[in-house]
C-alpha cells in the first residue's frame, strides 16, 4: 500500500486495500476500518475510464461484503455483494481480471464465504451448487472456494462431502489447502472423531496437510 500511494496510482491503491481488507479480516480487526479503507480507495476510481476501474471498484465492494459478513451484518454485506455483482455484470460473463481474477465467477464464489460467516449454511450451500469453479483461471481459488464449500457443507454436518471437498481442494493447489485454517482443523477434527466412512479418507488427507498426529 505504501509503495502504491509512493507511486500516486489509485489502481495500485485499489488492489492494496483488497488485499489489506483480507489481512484485517483474518486479524479479527473492526470492520469499520476495513470498509472504510475499501470506500476511500473506490473514490479514486472511475468506471468511466473502462473495465480495469469497474474491476477494482467491485473489488473493493466484495471487501466491504466480506468484512460486514464477518461481523454479522447481513444487511450491509448483501448490499455491497449486490454492488459488487452489478460490476461482475457490467463486464460480461467471460471477463476475469488477469490478476485479480475479479469477474461473475469470483463474485460468485464469494457468496459462499459471505453466507458460511453470517452462519446460513443452506444459502452457502445454494450458492455452491449454482457455480462450475472448474473455470476459474486460478489454482489458488479454486482450491480455496473448494475449501469455503466444505465449510459450508461442514456447517450442515456432512463430513462426507467435507472430506471429498477438501480432498479436491489439495489436488487443485496443495499449499492454499496446507495453509487454510479450516482445512487443517476439519482434517485433524475428522481423523480424529470422524465416522468409520470418512477416517481413513480423513487421516490421509491430515497427512497431506501436515498436521496428522
Amino acid at each position: 500500500m505504501t509503495i502504491a500511494q509512493d507511486a500516486d496510482s489509485p489502481r495500485a491503491i485499489a488492489a492494496s486495500a483488497w488485499y489489506l481488507n483480507h489481512v484485517f479480516r483474518d486479524a479479527g480487526e473492526r470492520h469499520e476500518a476495513r470498509v472504510d479503507l475499501a470506500m476511500k480507495s473506490i473514490t479514486l476510481l472511475d468506471p468511466g475510464r473502462g473495465s480495469e476501474d469497474i474491476a477494482l471498484g467491485g473489488l473493493l465492494h466484495l471487501a466491504a461484503a466480506l468484512s460486514y459478513a464477518k461481523a454479522g451484518q447481513k444487511g450491509n454485506a448483501e448490499r455491497h455483494w449486490d454492488k459488487a455483482d452489478e460490476a461482475a455484470h457490467r463486464l460480461g460473463d467471460g471477463y476475469a481480471h488477469p490478476w485479480l481474477i475479479f469477474g461473475q465467477d469470483m463474485v460468485n464464489a464469494y457468496a459462499i464465504t459471505m453466507n458460511n460467516d453470517l452462519i446460513r449454511s443452506g444459502a452457502a450451500v445454494d450458492a455452491a451448487t449454482h457455480i462450475d469453479l472448474g473455470t476459474m483461471p486460478s489454482a489458488t481459488r479454486r482450491s480455496f472456494h473448494l475449501i469455503e464449500t466444505a465449510r459450508a457443507y461442514s456447517l450442515e454436518g456432512e463430513s462426507v462431502a467435507v472430506v471429498h471437498l477438501l480432498k479436491k481442494a489439495y489436488k487443485a493447489s496443495p499449499e492454499t489447502a496446507r495453509y487454510n485454517l479450516f482445512a487443517r482443523g476439519a482434517a485433524v477434527e475428522l481423523a480424529e472423531n470422524g465416522s468409520a466412512v470418512i477416517r481413513d479418507d480423513a487421516r490421509g488427507l491430515a497427512r497431506q496437510l501436515g498436521v496428522a498426529a
